[in-house]
């Protein structure tokens, strides 16, 4: 199969991710948070003034196509000194479990290391075990637990994993 990675650098062009997270994000999370919270969440990291605001402020938004089709996306920025965060990493269900998500994680691992980054570091839901695996499969580690509130009576639950660029 043919992969390519996009680096998306207009407002316009975040709307392949919004459209991707539609998709994913209902099935990936319908069995660990309330479909109020999921609809909260998707508002609040994925209403396109959030992602032009980001966008802007310097977070890299990179499209993952698959024989031409978009098929996942990664969003990640600049953290502390010498660390760089994940933010988001989602590959549509279909394309699970055939080393595309690894693909990812190494892309990212890669332009995080070439802007002079030696720490990536993420939050993972702690109950989204199939994610949890797929980063523990690819050298990262938990570091702490947190329970972030987000507004709304509502909260990430989450680990705090890194590793070593």
């Amino acid at each position: 199969m043919d992969i390519d990675f996009i680096e998306l650098t207009t407002p316009e062009s975040l709307q392949a991710v919004r459209d991707i997270a539609a998709d994913i994000w209902p099935k990936t999370f319908r069995s660990i948070l309330s479909q109020e919270q999921i609809v909260y969440m998707m508002n609040m990291m994925y209403a396109p003034e959030v992602m032009e605001k980001e966008q802007a402020e310097g977070y890299h938004f990179i499209l993952l196509k698959i024989n031409g089709s978009p098929a996942g996306y990664i969003s990640w920025s600049a953290y502390q000194e010498k660390t760089a965060k994940l933010h988001k990493l989602y590959l549509l269900e279909q394309f699970h479990g055939q080393g595309f998500g690894s693909a990812m994680l190494r892309e990212v691992r890669k332009q995080a290391a070439a802007q002079g980054f030696s720490i990536l570091r993420l939050n993972v839901n702690k109950y989204n075990q199939r994610a949890y695996k797929a980063y523990i499969r690819n050298g990262f580690q938990v570091t702490e637990s947190v329970k972030i509130d987000i507004g709304n009576g509502f909260f990430m639950d989450d680990y705090v994993m890194s590793c070593l660029l």
